[in-house]
């Protein structure tokens, strides 16, 4: 029997896999100088460097943005094509 995807646990999921690259990445721009940070000030609009608290939200926002349109086009046609399959 296959199971639906729960759209919740998915987002969550996504969110806090960017959570924690988002983080080490920026723990290893402060501390290491790496250069991550010319990754994520084009994915992140309002991300600024160097790092302010008020880039650091706004990147946080456009992860959980990011993870409920990536859960959203993930759950919602797996659990359609899952219907569609079992009747």
């Amino acid at each position: 029997m296959t199971t639906k995807l729960d759209f919740r646990a998915v987002a969550l999921t996504l969110f806090f896999a960017g959570l924690a690259s988002y983080v080490l990445c920026i723990v290893g721009d402060l501390l290491l100088d790496w250069t991550m940070y010319q990754v994520w000030a084009p994915l992140l609009p309002g991300f600024t460097w160097p790092l302010t608290p008020a880039g650091f939200v706004v990147g946080l926002i456009w992860l959980v943005l990011y993870s409920l349109y990536g859960a959203a086009i993930i759950v919602w046609p797996y659990n359609l094509f899952l219907q569609r399959g079992s009747t």
